[in-house]
């Protein structure tokens, strides 16, 4: 899967957005399903004479590795029409091609502009009974469909986002040393009751703080494994959130454990109050929530001042 902004996608799902998309939009669109296989062709517009072939890669790549990926999957499928072009004459009937569009959800680089040129050539020089003398091969990317995605989502109910879904992943929680010296320091304030300070009471935090930090990081990790669009949902309000709680924290008026009560109490309600996250246990959100606290004492977006 990669993320995109529509969220995680992988080969069937993009092929499912693109399908509707051109179910939606032409009457006279076919789809090609892949039974006994699509022919370098998942659909077709006969009045309007054009194919389509949709690709989405399976992980991300570097741009040289994707570009790579899109040329060789181009030549690959535009080879499939002189291949099968008795299947697809079936298929088509008289009417003629005159384009040929590559559906992906990015172009890594211009350089498949120059591939195209040449790959249209060669299946003009085919001489195919169903190809346009002036045929062209375009590619489009996933701005080329979005306003037609969104109202697809829109009428089958979902609610769309318009911010940014392009968030990285929560990296790997590792102990430095100043992550070790921000536990301890921030502890060291918290462990003052009564303005009496308690060694006990801030060696057992830290030792809290530092498993808090180190253990939820694994349910995340499991979400992002699998089920992605949870992952992504959950990073976004992560990610939205933390701002709050360093501004929060920098003008907090009461106890640090009254900020982190308050912290922990907002995070939760709004992982409850999400309807993508119902289907995730209780436990797993309040021990990401746990985590993500201890997260913040020890990387500094939480402030716990004296």
């Amino acid at each position: 899967m990669i993320q995109t902004s529509l969220g995680y996608l992988d080969g069937g799902s993009w092929e499912r957005l693109i399908q509707s998309v051109f179910k939606r939009k032409y009457e006279q669109y076919q789809e090609m399903v892949s039974s006994p296989g699509d022919f370098g062709v998942e659909g077709f517009v006969l009045d309007k004479g054009v194919f389509i072939q949709c690709y989405c890669p399976e992980k991300e790549y570097d741009t040289n590795t994707l570009y790579e990926k899109q040329r060789d999957k181009i030549t690959e499928d535009l080879n499939k029409l002189k291949t099968y072009s008795s299947e697809i004459l079936k298929r088509v009937g008289e009417s003629k091609f005159k384009t040929w569009i590559f559906i992906t959800p990015t172009v890594s680089k211009n350089e498949i502009l120059s591939h195209v040129r040449k790959k249209e050539k060669m299946v003009r020089d085919f001489g195919l009974p169903f190809i346009d003398e002036d045929f062209i091969v375009l590619v489009h990317d996933i701005d080329t469909y979005l306003s037609e995605i969104r109202e697809i989502q829109v009428a089958g109910g979902r609610k769309i986002s318009f911010s940014n879904n392009n968030y990285h992943t929560i990296k790997d929680p590792v102990l430095t040393t100043e992550y070790d010296d921000n536990i301890e320091s921030k502890n060291r304030v918290r462990s003052v009751i009564n303005q009496i300070y308690n060694e006990e009471t801030h060696q057992r935090l830290n030792e809290l703080t530092k498993r808090q930090y180190l253990k939820g990081y694994e349910i995340l990790k499991g979400i992002h494994i699998q089920a992605p669009e949870v992952y992504s949902r959950i990073l976004k309000i992560i990610n939205q959130f933390e701002d709050e709680v360093e501004e929060e924290s920098s003008t907090w008026q009461g106890t640090p454990q009254e900020l982190i009560s308050c912290m922990k109490e907002k995070l939760n309600s709004r992982f409850d109050r999400d309807q993508q996250l119902a289907k995730v246990e209780y436990e797993d959100l309040h021990a990401i929530t746990t985590h993500m606290v201890a997260r913040w004492i020890a990387e500094c977006p939480m402030r716990i001042n004296s």
